[in-house]
């Protein structure tokens, strides 16, 4: 098959790295796919540095004659099958190869849209949506921007480094001491951005709330902020050091496996979310997740079966929470085992992927049937 990924945004986040690892996987599997970015974001260079196959574009005036122009001779010089468009200004300049080759829109966030006729033309025209949860695929349909029979929700997954853990008492002794974390040291992993949606300002709250209660915990928030976000990361620190509680922020890291292996506990205290892959590789390293019930969350996190929910924004309610982990052995136990089960059966990588191929192989017998326009064989 022959792929053209999207993204038209120049920060680095969790669509990025997902649809990053999608490219990789698809260029590991013998596919032709490329990914189109701008050449002075994060996505670009990553993907550059990864030594995938990546397009300089800049889609930032997608209705530009330019920007058209150059997409469509892009899609005919490389005779690409599907575009997988990330986000609307992409979607909306592949929708001028619609002549050419099949358009998937992929859906990551669980942001509610509002409906209107440009809207919904924009997204009916696209030959598949694919979301990341399934509340998301629900709410679109829910508000006529995608046609059931032409969506599909594809959740997160977690690749082989999270269920292969070669020596977990290694890395986890060499991972504290790098960190300098002491070897009894209750340890939480916090993953993602650092801003005000993924709500650390909340699981700060809660640590202090532990603290008071005789109850400490160390956690490691592994994220950068955005340049937007700079300040709420600098209102983190500040926090910290108000609440008594030891925080460590360790930035971007790539080793997110060895880092969940090292720790006690994953928690996810966002404010929104789809279906966060943190929940999914925490799964697959048998490590048990406290998440607040927004969104997709709740499709795979089960409260008390695959992990435990909580109010958004509620550091008490995450507080007792937390307080579980420490608590209640056995049952912690049994439920990590429940979610590594699940994650087993149906959150590998090449699952996913196998969905994904599905739905692009629809999309495009879809696009070869369609009365306007159509693509020829």
């Amino acid at each position: 098959m022959r792929i053209l990924h999207t993204i038209p945004g120049r920060n680095w986040g969790g669509m990025e790295h997902r649809t990053i690892e999608q490219v990789r996987w698809l260029a590991g599997h013998g596919h032709a796919v490329w990914l189109a970015a701008p050449d002075d974001g994060e996505p670009f260079r990553r993907a550059q540095a990864q030594g995938l196959p990546v397009i300089a574009f800049d889609f930032d005036r997608p209705w530009k004659t330019a920007t058209i122009s150059a997409l469509r001779r892009i899609v005919r010089e490389r005779r690409v099958e599907v575009i997988d468009a990330h986000v609307t200004r992409d979607a909306k300049a592949a929708l001028a190869c619609l002549d050419l080759c099949a358009v998937v829109r992929s859906r990551h966030v669980n942001q509610p849209l509002k409906p209107s006729l440009i809207r919904r033309l924009q997204w009916r025209l696209s030959d598949h949506v694919i979301t990341v949860a399934e509340c998301t695929r629900e709410h679109l349909v829910h508000i006529g921007l995608a046609d059931p029979a032409r969506s599909t929700s594809i959740g997160g997954w977690a690749d082989e480094r999270f269920f292969d853990l070669p020596d977990p008492v290694a890395t986890r002794s060499r991972l504290r001491g790098e960190i300098g974390l002491s070897p009894d040291a209750f340890v939480l992993v916090c993953v993602g951005m650092l801003r005000p949606d993924k709500g650390q300002d909340h699981l700060i709250r809660a640590l202090g709330l532990l603290k008071r209660r005789g109850l400490d915990f160390v956690t490691v928030l592994a994220g950068s902020a955005t340049a937007e976000s700079a300040a709420y990361e600098s209102g983190l620190a500040v926090l910290a050091g108000a609440e008594g509680v030891d925080v460590r922020f360790l930035g971007y890291r790539d080793d997110v496996s060895e880092l969940m292996q090292m720790g006690d506990g994953v928690v996810i205290p966002s404010l929104t979310e789809a279906q966060p892959r943190v929940a999914v590789q925490a799964f697959a390293t048998g490590k048990p997740v406290v998440a607040s019930a927004v969104g997709g969350v709740p499709e795979i996190v089960r409260d008390g079966e695959t992990g435990w929910l909580v109010p958004p924004a509620d550091p008490s309610a995450l507080a007792d929470a937390l307080a579980l982990l420490v608590g209640a052995g056995p049952e912690v136990e049994r439920v990590a085992a429940a979610a590594r089960r699940l994650a087993e059966q149906a959150m590998r990588f090449d699952h996913r992927m196998a969905q994904t191929l599905d739905t692009y192989r629809a999309a495009i017998g879809r696009a070869r049937t369609r009365l306007w326009p159509r693509v020829a064989p």
